[in-house]
């Protein structure tokens, strides 16, 4: 009977060994599709593996990682029975940095070593120069042996310490920017992430592993460069991308996909609630002052130049929901870091008008005017602006309204004039039982200063009635195109070079006399 309790506790501690664990694999980063707020990552991992069921752990991921999102594939002859994530707080990339700063003190420690030696051995050597013969007089002959023997020796300890100290400023120089990045680096206190995989296996094998996650702490923003040589030549648009990363681990000779999608954004339908009327005490709206401010930077010549960039290595693929730049080229992207990537290049044909707005400013702008632009998959995003070789400033280029036309101004022109002068004999006030009508009336001059003609387009406006008691009546346009919902009128027309022309603009408005009309 004891014999078989003895056998029976045997068996149960074999039962409840604890599983075997393999030593730690790291993950080899493959590809990373960029989404415009967050990465979608495949690495690779090789490993062997006994039999019986033991635990994978897989090192040096990001510790950004959705956990929810870990996918395993492969190859091999095993069960994957269950996949856990971790982050580890020991295994820092401050601890790989502070491993790389303690082996360069080493070396410079070591060179100041033969530093020292090699001073001593110059000491020692010109503590024995003087020859003394007591017993003896030295020929001329050892004499002169022993000078060139001083002579070499001094010489090739001189050599050495020119040797000695190059390499010593070059390993104090990346000392110093190690320390440096130790200091600024904004993932230096990241920890690393580890996937701990439970596997069951007949048979002692090697695996093949495939896995793939999401992570925060990354995406990718849209940047424009906008270049136009001439008004007789197409916008040249440089689409770029900034592609940002903090996830603790670097990216490092990667492939590189960039997503127009948006991860985590409403994807289910929004549902329609009852909307209810109501009164409300019905006041007049405040109007809002515009200001415009003159561009005051100062043009920044840019040089053109033949080159290769990575829009060459770029290739686009349209999916039914968005879009990816696959970028054939590997790039290494460091952890809490910024990479620009130039991602397309489109030559555009543009229509070149030059507004003006006088009732704002006195010179004229040149604007830039691209139809059906959003065929070209532009995103919303701010650009920088070069006309004739200098930097004139920042645009936006996203949807304004609904119009399909995309309007990037190209800066101001100063040659031509604009002014906006109120007609004094037209101005009056009158009574009419008990309505009120006011007279108002403007004259614009248009002046090209230019020495060739241009298409200008200019803009005014006038007051628009929210009260059915206020009426507002046109007189004299001179052709111009009114939009009566918003007041806005826009005239199209061509100036001469060297010359002037006229617009008259013309209005009345009528209200009640017992009424104070505000905004006229």
């Amino acid at each position: 009977m004891k014999q078989a309790l003895i056998i029976l506790f045997f068996s149960l501690c074999l039962c409840i060994q604890p599983l075997k664990a393999s030593e730690p694999v790291k993950a080899k980063m493959e590809e990373v599709t960029v989404y415009t707020n967050q990465a979608f990552i495949k690495s690779t991992a090789v490993f062997e593996y006994t039999a019986g069921k033991s635990i994978i752990e897989i090192t040096e991921l990001p510790s950004t990682i959705d956990p929810n999102s870990i996918s395993i594939g492969g190859r091999g002859d095993f069960v994957l029975l269950s996949v856990k994530f971790e982050k580890d707080f020991m295994s820092k990339r401050q601890l790989s940095l502070q491993k790389e700063l303690d082996q360069l003190e080493d070396d410079i420690e070591i060179l100041e070593m033969k530093l020292e030696v090699n001073k001593e051995q110059q000491k020692m050597l010109l503590d024995n120069t003087e020859i003394k013969a007591e017993d003896e007089k030295l020929s001329l002959t050892e004499l002169e042996n022993a000078s060139v023997f001083f002579k070499k020796k001094l010489i090739l300890l001189g050599e050495e310490k020119l040797l000695l100290k190059k390499e010593l400023d070059v390993l104090k120089d990346e000392k110093k920017n190690l320390e440096e990045q130790m200091k600024n680096d904004p993932s230096r206190n990241l920890p690393l992430g580890k996937a701990l995989l439970t596997i069951e296996a007949n048979k002692s094998g090697k695996a093949n592993l495939d896995l793939s996650y999401m992570a925060y702490n990354t995406g990718w923003s849209p940047f424009y460069d906008i270049r136009v040589e001439n008004t007789n030549s197409p916008m040249v648009v440089l689409y770029k991308a900034e592609v940002r990363q903090n996830t603790g681990v670097d990216w490092d000779n990667v492939k590189v996909r960039l997503s127009t999608a948006q991860v985590n954004r409403r994807t289910v339908k929004p549902e329609l609630s009852p909307k209810y009327l109501y009164f409300y005490e019905n006041r007049p709206p405040v109007p809002m002052r515009q200001s415009y401010a003159k561009n005051e930077l100062e043009a920044a010549p840019v040089a053109e130049m033949d080159m290769e960039s990575s829009a060459d290595y770029v290739s686009l693929e349209t999916g039914t929901l968005n879009q990816q730049f696959v970028i054939s080229k590997p790039y290494t992207i460091k952890s809490g870091s910024e990479e620009m990537v130039e991602i397309k290049k489109e030559s555009i044909e543009a229509e070149y008008l030059t507004y003006a707005v006088p009732k704002f400013d006195s010179n004229g702008f040149l604007v830039a005017e691209v139809k059906d632009w959003e065929t070209y998959g532009f995103l919303p995003a701010s650009g920088n602006v070069y006309f004739e070789g200098a930097y004139v400033g920042k645009t936006y280029i996203g949807k304004t309204g609904v119009e399909e036309v995309l309007k990037v101004s190209l800066g101001r022109d100063e040659r031509v004039e604009v002014s906006k002068k109120e007609i004094k004999d037209f101005k009056q006030r009158r009574t009419f039982g008990s309505n009120i009508r006011e007279s108002f009336g403007y004259e614009f001059i248009l002046k090209n200063n230019k020495s060739e003609s241009i298409s200008l387009r200019v803009e005014d406006q006038l007051p628009v009635s929210q009260d059915s008691a206020i009426e507002v009546e046109v007189e004299e346009l001179s052709s111009g195109k009114l939009d009566k919902e918003t007041g806005k009128i826009t005239w199209d027309i061509n100036v001469s070079e060297k010359s002037a022309k006229n617009l008259i603009l013309k209005y009345e408005v009528k209200y009640p006399k017992d009424k104070k009309v505000g905004n006229l």
